[in-house]
């Protein structure tokens, strides 16, 4: 085993030993939702699960961003046991890279054996979506985004498989989702919003509502859905996360799993690393 293995082995060790002594409290939600279960990730396991979440009810699908380490990659997970089956650390495209200087995979979605990423550069003036195979994590399609309405990136997608959209909105300020044609990506339609949002993390649709997640620069957070018809906004619940140096909630997923769970979310612990946290709607 040479140093760097050796050292980064001990940092595992110490974090494990660190998380499993540390209590930082119960998370808590408003009454919409009930907590099913939570799972932890810790250093090499978060790196590739800070951003994105998405499913297809067999695995688990993550991206993670670390940008100034130039690490931008996707993961494959056990829905059951998340064991963690495979990884793309070098998940954008050189030639992404080169043209578009992307550095940043956000949130992602599935549909019919793809992986749907939202991928911005550091500037955030170019979006793209980018297409990967769900049983490789490999890359297959790469398409331009409407940027003249995507003002500061593209944190998140999500597919709207039954309509034939696939929708993604700016992370502030945000009046309207932009509705573009799942085949080819070109620009639709917007979809104007009934009141405006703000950091808006992740997304995904079920049942006809998109549900996004919104992250409030506090350690309360909520899970926002829209009327996909005519964009009207409610607030589904929100949530109290405890931690030393603070939350921020990033993308979500929605699929009813055996154990009743239909929400499940990744929340950055800046003290410790990931969780995902697995909700269901509360009778």
């Amino acid at each position: 085993m040479g140093i760097f293995e050796t050292i980064w082995s001990i940092l595992i060790a110490i974090c494990m030993v660190f998380t499993g002594i540390m209590d930082f409290g119960t998370p808590k939600a408003t009454k919409e939702v009930e907590l099913v279960k939570e799972e932890k990730m810790v250093l090499d396991a978060a790196m590739y699960a800070g951003q994105g979440i998405t499913t297809d009810g067999e695995y688990f699908y993550t991206s993670g961003s670390l940008t100034a380490f130039g690490v931008a990659g996707l993961a494959k997970w056990d829905a059951e046991t998340l064991e963690q089956l495979q990884v793309n650390p070098k998940a954008i495209p050189e030639d992404c890279r080169e043209e578009y200087e992307s550095d940043h995979i956000g949130g992602i979605s599935y549909y019919n054996g793809k992986i749907y990423a939202a991928v911005e550069n550091e500037p955030e003036d170019y979006s793209l979506v980018i297409t990967y195979d769900a049983a490789t994590l490999q890359p297959m399609d790469m398409f331009e985004m409407p940027n003249e309405y995507l003002p500061d990136g593209i944190p998140w997608c999500a597919v709207d498989a039954e309509n034939g959209y696939l929708y993604c909105s700016p992370f502030s300020d945000v009046n309207y989702i932009v509705a573009c044609d799942l085949e080819t990506m070109e620009f639709s339609h917007l979809i104007e919003l009934s009141e405006e949002i703000t950091r808006i993390q992740g997304g995904e649709v079920y049942e006809g509502v998109l549900y996004l997640s919104h992250d409030d620069e506090s350690n309360d957070d909520r899970v926002l859905t829209v009327d996909i018809s005519t964009g009207k906004v409610d607030e589904l619940c929100t949530r109290s996360l405890p931690s030393l140096a603070g939350n921020e909630a990033e993308g979500l997923t929605v699929y009813p799993m055996e154990d009743g769970s239909l929400i499940h979310i990744l929340d950055y612990d800046k003290t410790v690393g990931v969780y995902v946290r697995h909700y269901k709607i509360a009778e």
